[in-house]
């Protein structure tokens, strides 16, 4: 029961992390993976609310590296998850 409630809440951090860096961040449902998308020439994050949260973390933690996070303030623990992504692909 810890572990979700962290996972929950390591979420939650990383979509506040999200919402400053993006121009708006949706969930959606459907058959793609959480990612980064042009529309009208803006850049949104979509969330597929249908991923395991794992999978969700994994994808905004690598979203967020890719943008740069030199210029925000993070906690620290949040920082080095985002760390523990830059790179990968999801």
């Amino acid at each position: 029961m810890k572990r979700c409630l962290k996972t929950e809440k390591l979420f939650s951090e990383l979509e506040e992390v999200a919402h400053r860096l993006f121009t708006e961040v949706r969930h959606e449902q459907g058959r793609f993976q959480t990612g980064v998308c042009r529309l009208r020439g803006k850049r949104v994050l979509i969330v597929n609310k249908h991923q395991a949260l794992d999978e969700r973390i994994a994808a905004l933690a690598s979203e967020i590296a890719r943008m740069g996070m030199d210029k925000l303030y993070l906690k620290p623990a949040i920082r080095e998850e985002i760390e523990r992504y830059n790179n990968k692909v999801f």
